[in-house]
C-alpha cells in the first residue's frame, strides 16, 4: 500500500500554493481510502464519479470503483445525498470520525447484513465453553502483545537497569497470560470477570513498562480512557488512533456476516459493538501502541500537537498517515505474510469458521 497526499492542483493544472487535506491510499496500482480532513470541503458527484471541491473548484475526481472506504476527519466538510447514493450503490463504505478520532457514523452497504446461521451460531456458543474460550483467546492476546513490546524493548536498551527492569515486567505479564488461559467456565459470563481482573491487573503493569519507554520529558501520568478525558498527549494520541482502528475492525466484521455488537470478552450492548471491541484487543499493541511511540519519539514540542483538548487538525492528519502506514506494514501470522490491514480483514472470517465449526480453534493475532 502506497500512500499520497494530494496536492491541490486546480483543474487548469496551474500549481496552488496551500495544499488540501486529502488522503489517498493506494493499494496494487488501486485507490482505496479517500480521507477528508480539511473544514470547508465538499464531496459529491458528477456522472457518475466522486468529486472534491474546495471554494467551489474541483480538486480531484476519482472513479467510485476504485474507491473502498471514504473517511471524513472534520466536522467541515459537506457531502451530498447523491454522493450516499452513489457509495450505497458501488458498495463504498463511508465512515465519520469525532474530533477525537471515533467513528460515529457509518454508511455501509446491504452486503452487510450477516448469515443468519452465523448469527445464530454466534449468539448460541456465548453460553457455552466455546464462548467462554472466547473471552479468554481475545484478553490473552492483548496480555500477550502488551508483554512482547516490553521484552522487546528490554533487548534492544543499552541501560542494564532499564532493560531488566522492561525484562522482569514482561515476564510479570507473561504468568498473568497463564493464568488467564487456565481459567475454566462454561460460558462467557462464567469467565469475563476473573478475565476482565487478571487482564487489568497486566495492563497496570505494562502502561508503568510503556512510560519507561517514552522520552523523559514526555508528561505521561497514567492512561486514561476516551470517557475519561484525558489532557496529556500520549493519552489523547492513543486514544485518537483506538478509534481509527475500531473503524478498521468495524468494517472487517460487517465484511465477515458476524453481529458487531455480540460479544464475548465484552458484554452485549446497544450502544458499543463488543465484538468490534473484543477484537480491537489483539491489535493494540501492534497497531496504535507501535504508532504512538514512534510518533512521540519524533516530536520536540508535544503542547504544539493539542487544540482546545484535542489533536490539532493538522496533527490528526499527521497521525492519520502514520497510522495507515503502519497498517500498510507487513508481518507474518498463521504462516501468512500480509499487511496488518489484510490480517485484521481476515480476523473476523478466521473467527467464522470457528464458530461455525470449520477449525479446531481460533488463533489471536500476536507478535510473538
Amino acid at each position: 500500500m502506497r500512500l499520497y497526499q494530494l496536492e491541490w492542483i486546480p483543474v487548469n493544472h496551474k500549481y496552488a500554493q496551500t495544499t488540501a487535506h486529502i488522503i489517498l491510499f493506494v493499494s496494487g496500482g488501486c485507490l482505496k481510502r479517500l480521507v477528508i480532513s480539511e473544514p470547508g470541503l465538499f464531496v459529491g458527484t458528477r456522472r457518475g464519479m466522486i468529486i472534491v471541491k474546495r471554494r467551489g473548484e474541483k480538486i480531484l475526481e476519482v472513479s467510485p470503483s476504485n474507491v473502498s472506504q471514504i473517511a471524513i476527519l472534520t466536522r467541515g466538510a459537506v457531502v451530498s445525498s447523491a454522493l450516499l447514493r452513489l457509495l450505497a450503490k458501488y458498495r463504498v463504505d463511508l465512515i465519520v470520525y469525532s474530533g477525537l478520532g471515533y467513528p460515529i457514523a457509518k454508511l455501509s452497504s446491504s452486503r452487510n447484513s450477516g448469515s443468519i446461521k452465523l448469527r445464530k451460531m454466534q449468539y448460541k456458543v456465548q453460553e457455552t465453553p466455546v464462548g467462554a474460550y472466547l473471552s479468554k483467546r481475545f484478553a490473552w492476546a492483548k496480555v500477550v502483545n502488551q508483554k512482547s513490546i516490553l521484552r522487546e524493548a528490554g533487548k534492544n536498551r543499552s541501560d542494564p537497569t532499564l532493560s531488566r527492569k522492561l525484562l522482569d515486567m514482561s515476564k510479570s505479564i507473561s504468568n498473568i497470560a497463564a493464568m488467564i488461559s487456565s481459567i475454566e467456565g462454561d460460558s462467557c459470563e462464567s469467565v469475563r470477570g476473573e478475565v476482565m481482573r487478571l487482564e487489568a491487573e497486566a495492563a497496570e503493569i505494562y502502561w508503568q513498562g510503556f512510560k519507561l519507554l517514552l522520552p523523559e520529558n514526555v508528561d505521561f501520568p497514567s492512561r486514561r480512557k476516551r470517557f475519561e478525558f484525558p489532557n496529556d498527549p500520549v493519552n489523547i494520541m492513543l486514544n485518537f488512533c483506538y478509534g481509527l482502528l475500531a473503524s478498521e475492525i468495524w468494517l472487517a466484521v460487517d465484511a465477515s456476516g458476524l453481529d458487531p455488537y455480540s460479544g464475548f470478552l465484552h458484554a452485549d450492548s446497544p450502544r458499543r459493538p463488543a465484538l468490534v471491541m473484543d477484537i480491537l484487543e489483539e491489535f493494540r499493541q501492534p497497531v496504535v501502541d507501535r504508532v504512538v511511540l514512534r510518533l512521540i519519539s519524533g516530536i520536540k514540542d508535544l503542547k504544539c500537537i493539542l487544540e482546545g483538548g484535542r489533536l490539532s487538525r493538522e496533527y490528526r492528519f499527521h497521525v492519520v498517515k502514520a497510522f495507515s502506514k503502519r497498517l500498510s506494514e507487513t508481518l507474518t501470522f498463521s504462516e501468512r505474510a500480509l499487511p496488518l490491514s489484510s490480517h485484521i480483514f481476515l480476523q473476523p472470517r478466521r473467527l467464522s469458521e470457528f464458530i461455525l465449526e470449520r477449525a479446531h480453534s481460533y488463533i489471536p493475532f500476536t507478535l510473538r
